[in-house]
């Protein structure tokens, strides 16, 4: 029996914003929040293996969840030992709800910010940057910057054609405002999103987690935003039997052994970022030679000229 490294939990598919390169905009799925006694069972579940990492977090905006602030709570006092990791676009991050985390125990709080430019930003997002940028002044602010969360990282995800120079501007801010910089390439969502990245053949770094959608299907990743390759439903199974039954040993067996690109939906998908557990020595050498060269090659992250 395998311990899943993280479990993702959805609490909420809504968003406030309509990002271009992100497939919430196309969801199938009814928008609503995660049901209560869903969500106590998930953590519950997680309370019976040793949990590293925890995401209250799929695909949607966590502060538009009512409940997101118990629900923190309730994850740091069942969960002690497990890193809880935050991810919002900034936007409903106010101040009163930056106030209300301080202590919380967040080991890294994530904003996807994607440009300091106004009219890219509401292009992009269709959000106003003015309200986003007044939040995480306010969050970044020393006198609590490092009192909401262990590591704070503003994030762009950096388009075909975003200029050299937005990312260089963006990476100033970052260092101006003394928070960590993530700069990183464009996913493809099993080809539904255009992407110039090829598809790695390494494990993809999902095969060692547990993502579950606001409707408690346990899907295959964040990939698979509607559920289409689920593993079962963490209403009616453990999340550790989800993890350990049998469609979820197929990606992990097929992913370790070279078959990512012989998969479906993997062969379609590009998400870059790899998984070296489970195997042998000599075997988790060869896909981290692979991934080194993956990412010398196309450079998925950081500054990159645009093609």
């Amino acid at each position: 029996m395998e311990y899943p490294q993280l479990v993702s939990i959805e609490t909420t598919n809504c968003c406030n914003a309509k990002c271009a390169f992100c497939p919430n905009n196309i969801l199938q799925r009814h928008k609503h929040h995660m049901a209560d006694d869903l969500f106590e069972k998930i953590v519950e579940d997680c309370r019976a293996f040793p949990l590293k990492a925890i995401e209250p977090f799929l695909n949607g905006e966590p502060f538009v969840d009512p409940k997101i602030l118990p629900r923190l709570e309730l994850i740091r006092r069942r969960l002690p030992a497990a890193k809880l990791r935050l991810y919002t676009n900034g936007y409903a991050l106010t101040p009163d709800k930056i106030d209300a985390l301080i202590g919380m125990g967040i080991a890294h709080l994530y904003i996807s910010l994607n440009t300091l430019d106004a009219g890219t930003y509401r292009s992009i997002m269709g959000l106003d940057l003015e309200r986003t940028l007044e939040n995480l002044y306010y969050l970044t602010d020393p006198v609590r910057r490092d009192r909401v969360a262990h590591r704070l990282t503003f994030r762009m995800t950096r388009l075909k054609d975003t200029p050299r120079s937005e990312q260089e501007a963006f990476r100033s801010f970052c260092r101006d405002r003394r928070v960590r910089c993530f700069i990183v390439g464009l996913f493809n969502y099993k080809d539904e999103i255009a992407s110039d990245l090829p598809i790695p053949n390494y494990p993809c770094e999902h095969i060692v987690r547990v993502d579950i959608l606001s409707n408690g299907i346990a899907t295959l990743c964040c990939m698979d935003q509607e559920g289409k390759y689920a593993w079962g439903n963490a209403a009616e199974d453990s999340v550790l039997d989800l993890y350990n039954g049998p469609i979820a040993r197929r990606y992990r067996t097929e992913h370790r052994e070279g078959g990512r690109r012989e998969i479906d939906p993997c062969d379609r998908c590009n998400l870059f970022w790899p998984s070296l557990s489970g195997m042998s020595p000599r075997t988790t050498l060869k896909f981290a030679i692979q991934a080194g060269c993956y990412f010398l090659r196309y450079r998925p992250g950081g500054i990159k000229n645009p093609c």
